[in-house]
C-alpha cells in the first residue's frame, strides 16, 4: 500500500515468466481485488490486455527494460496445459564475491541453510510506534567457503518453514555491509527450497560429501564493528603509497592506513535518509504536509533517519588523504546518532563543536575501499572507509619491529 498526500491506495506486483525471459506486472487499487486471488505461483495464465511501461529498475530485480501494468481491461485467465513450463531464471554469485557488489547491489544466491533464528518483531526507527515489522535471521554457506547472515521479512519470515542443511535458491537479495557484507530480502525478491536445478543438486553433493563438517570464513572476520579476529588482513599502506600508486585508479581495491584525523568536513555531516530497516535512500520534505518523502519504498514518515556521509582529513608521517566516512563510522568516530548531531547542530552549537573537536587529533587504523568514479565527465579516485579501530601500540610495535628485521637482512 502506499500514503501519498494526494492519494493512497493498494498494490501487488508479479514476476512473469516464459521460454524468451521474465517480466514484472504490477497492479493497482481496483485490480488487486479482481487479480490477486486468481495469481499463484508456479501456476500458468493466459494474459491480455496488460499496459506495456518503461521498468522503473529500482523497483525489480529482472533483466528486463519493460514492465507490465494490469488495469480494468486487462484479462487472466489460468491455462490448464502446463507441459513444457520454463523454470526459474537465476544468475548466482558465490557467497565469497559479496566484497565487489556496492551495498544496495540486487544478487541471486543459492546456498545452504545452517542455522535459523526465531522471528523477532520490530519498530522501524523513527517509524509509527503502532508500526511493528517481523523478521527472521539466519545463517548461510555455500561451496565457496564463506558463511553470511540472511534476513527475510514479513510473510516470509513468518512462513519461513525451510530445514536447516536444506538448499534454498534467493532471487533478488540485497546486499548490506553491516559487519563486512549481509544479504537481506526485500519484498521484490522471492526464494525457493530445494529447488529441482542442476546447480542445486551439485550443492546437494558437495555439502553432503564435504561441506557438512567444513569451517567457513565470515565477513565480520574481515572487519567489522569494532574491527579485530582473524581473517583476512589487507595490506597496510601510507599515505604516500596511497597517492603515488593510484590506488584503485583501475579497479576498486582494499587496504589499511594508519593515520590521525586532522579535520573533520562538519558543513554537511548527514543526509535525510528512508526510516525503513532496509532502505537508506535520501527522504525529500513535502512542505505542504510535514511529512518525509521515500521514493523508492513510496512511503512518507512524520520524521527522517539521519545517516552520516562526511569526510575526515587522515595524515601520517608521509603525507595526508580526504577519507569518506559512512553511517556506522561516524557513529563510531562521534559517540552518537547521526539525528542525535543534527539536533545539536540545530538547538546547541556549543555541544556540536565539541563533538567534532573530541573527533580530530585521534589515530586509528582503517580499512579502507579506493574506488574511481565519475562525475559531471571528472574522475577522481574516492576512498571510503569500512571500518575504523583504535591503534592496538603492543601489535603496531611488533609489526614495525619485523619490518625493520626485514631491512637489517
Amino acid at each position: 500500500s502506499w500514503n501519498k498526500p494526494n492519494s493512497q491506495g493498494r498494490l501487488f506486483s508479479v514476476n512473469l515468466l516464459d521460454d524468451s525471459g521474465e517480466i514484472r506486472a504490477t497492479a493497482f487499487t481496483q485490480q488487486v481485488d479482481r487479480l490477486f486471488p486468481m495469481l499463484e505461483a508456479g501456476k500458468v495464465y493466459y494474459i491480455s490486455n496488460a499496459q506495456v511501461k518503461m521498468a522503473r529498475q529500482q523497483f525489480s530485480t529482472l533483466n528486463n527494460q519493460y514492465e507490465l501494468t494490469f488495469d480494468d481491461s486487462t484479462i487472466v485467465e489460468q491455462c490448464q496445459e502446463t507441459t513444457g513450463v520454463p523454470q526459474e531464471q537465476y544468475e548466482f554469485v558465490p557467497l565469497a564475491n559479496l566484497m565487489k557488489y556496492e551495498k544496495g547491489a540486487i544478487v541471486d544466491v543459492l546456498c545452504v541453510v545452517r542455522s535459523v533464528e526465531d522471528v523477532v518483531e520490530i519498530t522501524p526507527k523513527n517509524g509509527p510506534t503502532d508500526r511493528k515489522m517481523v523478521k527472521r535471521d539466519m545463517s548461510v554457506v555455500d561451496k565457496s567457503g564463506y558463511q553470511v547472515r540472511a534476513t527475510v521479512w514479513g510473510d516470509d519470515a513468518r512462513e519461513f518453514k525451510v530445514p536447516v542443511d536444506a538448499i534454498v535458491a534467493f532471487k533478488g537479495m540485497r546486499v548490506g555491509d553491516f559487519g563486512g557484507r549481509t544479504l537481506s530480502l526485500p519484498s521484490i525478491g522471492s526464494l525457493m527450497a530445494s529447488p529441482d536445478i542442476p546447480e542445486a543438486h551439485m550443492l546437494r553433493g558437495w555439502y553432503d560429501s564435504a561441506g557438512r563438517n567444513a569451517s567457513f570464513q565470515t565477513y565480520e572476520s574481515m572487519g567489522g564493528r569494532g574491527g579485530g579476529g582473524e581473517g583476512r588482513t589487507d595490506q597496510i599502506k601510507t599515505m604516500a603509497a596511497v597517492r603515488d600508486e593510484n590506488v584503485g585508479g583501475d579497479h576498486a581495491e582494499y587496504f589499511s592506513v594508519k593515520g590521525t584525523i586532522v579535520f573533520v568536513r562538519s558543513t554537511t555531516l548527514a543526509y535525510p535518509g528512508c526510516a525503513s530497516p532496509d532502505c537508506s535512500k535520501k527522504v525529500i520534505e513535502d512542505a505542504s504536509t510535514g511529512q518525509w518523502r521515500c521514493e523508492k519504498c513510496e512511503r512518507s514518515f512524520a520524521s527522517p533517519e539521519y545517516r552520516y556521509i562526511f569526510s575526515v582529513n587522515v595524515s601520517d608521517e608521509t603525507g595526508q588523504n580526504w577519507l569518506q566516512c559512512f553511517n556506522e563510522v561516524g557513529e563510531q568516530l562521534l559517540g552518537c546518532s547521526a539525528n542525535e548531531m543534527i539536533r545539536l547542530q540545530q538547538q546547541d552549537e556549543t555541544a556540536f563543536n565539541q563533538r567534532i573537536a573530541d573527533a580530530t587529533f585521534q589515530e586509528f587504523q582503517f580499512r579502507c575501499r579506493a574506488k574511481s568514479e565519475t562525475f559531471n565527465d571528472n574522475t577522481r579516485v574516492r576512498i571510503s572507509v569500512m571500518t575504523m579501530t583504535k591503534v592496538d601500540y603492543v601489535a603496531e610495535a611488533h609489526r614495525l619491529n619485523k619490518l625493520i628485521e626485514a631491512f637489517s637482512m
